[in-house]
């Protein structure tokens, strides 16, 4: 799935009947979870601004804007239970409260996203999101595909630690500013390399520097995974990319996964 940013500069907001339209309350977290999905709006709880965020209602609440301001960047999503004006009006009066530039991505094939947000003044940045690849016939264990993942940084060598990993997704290591599609080439044997035995060589090279408390959960996870049990190594990087991703708790990082 590719996704295109849309961006749109601090100016005039075209004038759009606000009926319905009204700042977001606290009652209304159950309906933006039905319209947003749960990971979205519980990173919105963390880095939103309510005050520029709002819903539009019509016998309950059918659209919503809201706004995230997150490592420099303002991201604005949204969302409708159906097609209509009542989005766009919501996503106005957004614009009108932020004062600042917003970011949105719409993915690829939502054509009523994407004349939306032209009839609101923004503009589609050219082309889709800048491809990243890692392909799994260069590498056959954890180290190798650390190798290839490494060249995709700028004068950043990663070892394979994982929460590292994960702060570097979150940007400024030399992948594009405004998001880039994960593409992993030759997945299937990834998912092989990467699998239960490659696991337990992680999990027991991790136990040799782990501080005593931890030590007992880490040896009930190597002998889940010498039983073939648990999630592999291939499972938790996916997982990891996936959480800045759409749908994911740091989505505004816009890492598009895609396994070929």
């Amino acid at each position: 799935m590719n996704a295109t940013i849309h961006r749109r500069a601090p100016g005039p907001v075209p004038d759009l009947p606000m009926n319905g339209v009204r700042p977001v309350r606290d009652e209304d977290h159950e309906a933006l979870i039905g319209l947003l999905g749960e990971s979205q709006v519980g990173w919105w709880r963390l880095f939103g601004w309510p005050s520029s965020s709002f819903v539009a209602e019509a016998e309950g609440v059918v659209a919503a804007s809201l706004v995230t301001a997150h490592m420099g960047r303002t991201w604005l999503s949204h969302a409708s239970a159906a097609p209509g004006p009542l989005v766009a009006a919501a996503v106005a009066a957004s614009l009108r409260a932020t004062g600042s530039g917003v970011l949105v991505q719409v993915d690829r094939g939502d054509t009523d996203s994407a004349e939306m947000l032209a009839r609101l003044g923004f503009t589609a940045e050219p082309g889709e999101l800048p491809v990243l690849v890692v392909d799994g016939a260069l590498f056959t264990d954890f180290d190798g595909f650390a190798r290839e993942f490494t060249k995709l940084l700028d004068d950043y060598t990663w070892e394979g630690n994982l929460d590292a990993f994960n702060d570097i997704l979150r940007g400024g290591f030399g992948t594009p500013d405004l998001g880039w599609v994960f593409e992993w080439r030759n997945s299937a044997r990834s998912r092989v390399a990467l699998g239960h035995p490659a696991t337990v060589e992680w999990l027991e090279d991790t136990l040799r520097g782990c501080h005593p408390t931890h030590r007992d959960r880490l040896r009930a996870r190597i002998e889940a995974a010498r039983r073939g049990e648990g999630p592999t190594l291939f499972d938790r990087i996916v997982e990891i990319i996936g959480h800045h991703g759409p749908g994911g708790g740091e989505s505004a990082d816009n890492v598009i996964l895609e396994l070929r």
